[in-house]
């Protein structure tokens, strides 16, 4: 079976390390939402090529970094309501 859609919906995850998803490069949608993320490291989402959806409402981010979203070309839907948004790093969506 091939991963397709990840829903991760009211985890304690803190923070998502570089990296976190390169196993399951097959995912097209990821729901993060209500996780208690506060960080995304840059290269967070490397290898998910394929996704097209990405929530990360309701966290407690409080900065984009310049590479937090990398890797993310083919993403339509970018969920970042309800967060702590202080910081966004130049060129942190100039992948999307």
């Amino acid at each position: 079976q091939i991963t397709k859609k990840l829903d991760l919906r009211g985890n304690n995850l803190k923070v998502i390390p570089a990296g976190a998803f390169l196993n399951i490069p097959y995912l097209t949608h990821l729901n993060l939402q209500h996780c208690k993320v506060e960080s995304i490291e840059e290269g967070a989402f490397r290898g998910l090529g394929r996704l097209v959806y990405l929530n990360l409402a309701s966290n407690s981010i409080s900065v984009i970094y310049q590479e937090s979203l990398d890797g993310l070309s083919f993403l339509q839907q970018l969920i970042l309501e309800k967060n702590r948004i202080e910081e966004i790093q130049p060129g942190a969506f100039g992948q999307l």
